[in-house]
């Protein structure tokens, strides 16, 4: 089976159903919690095609990965965690997941931008990145820019701005990376 087709399939029959109840932007924060989720925890992946497990347990823990008490997942999101289980889906979650999120990401106009820096950048240079991002990707005025900051002193200096799978690579590490391949050709 085509495991891309068929989360693509269950990701966009519930974002429909989500937009049609107005409900979209939390089965959103909800699938990105899930996505988190499987990401900090590899078992889960295990425990979703564990026979061992029952359905009740599977529905449970999907839940929980998705909210918590102070802000309970909406029944939408509980209904489709039982229709994935019912149709012995529950292995392609993640994926399912992912693909809600890239999916409602484009409906909504969505970027997302990430600034690595040698040291912790100010919020005048995030909010020039940011504007950066969003110019590079041509986003509409109702756009939105998800934007993401890291440290990593092993670039030395310079940045390194990824927007969507682009990546503008101006760090003092891969400069000297550059030059020392640049000089060993000429050796």
């Amino acid at each position: 089976m085509d495991t891309g087709r068929i989360s693509a399939r269950y990701a966009k029959a519930l974002l429909e159903i989500a937009h049609k109840t107005g409900c979209d932007r939390k089965v959103f924060e909800e699938m990105e919690c899930i996505s988190n989720s499987f990401m900090a925890v590899p078992e889960m992946k295990k425990a979703m095609i564990n026979p061992h497990i029952s359905n009740e347990e599977r529905k449970s823990l999907l839940l929980t990965a998705a909210g918590n008490e102070s802000t309970p997942v909406c029944a939408l999101f509980s209904k489709f965690v039982d229709l994935v289980i019912s149709r012995r889906r529950e292995s392609y979650f993640q994926l399912i997941s992912l693909q809600y999120l890239d999916l409602y990401r484009k409906a909504n106009n969505i970027v997302i931008g990430k600034l690595t820096t040698a040291i912790e950048a100010d919020e005048q240079i995030k909010n020039k990145m940011k504007q950066l991002v969003a110019q590079i990707s041509n986003l509409p005025a109702n756009g939105e820019v998800e934007f993401k900051t890291e440290v990593d002193p092993s670039i030395i200096g310079g940045f390194r701005l990824q927007v969507e799978s682009n990546l503008l690579d101006a760090s003092v590490s891969t400069q000297l990376q550059e030059l020392k391949n640049s000089l060993l050709k000429k050796v």
